[in-house]
């Protein structure tokens, strides 16, 4: 159990750093973007990637 944790942390800890290596101007596009929402908007977008990542595990698991 603790391994399949440690590998997702591992995997989400690689694709964000290639995100930085990659593309670090568009990381700063984003973030301008992220920072015009509302607060009411940010929480919405994060509860629908919360949905969107359960969802996702239980059909992989």
């Amino acid at each position: 159990m603790i391994q399949n944790l440690l590998f997702g942390l591992a995997a989400v800890m690689i694709a964000e750093g290639l995100v930085y290596l990659l593309a670090p101007y568009a990381i700063e596009e984003v973030l301008k973007a992220l920072k015009s929402f509302s607060i009411s908007v940010r929480r919405k977008l994060g509860a629908l990637l919360l949905l969107a990542g359960l969802i996702l595990l239980l059909l992989v698991t």
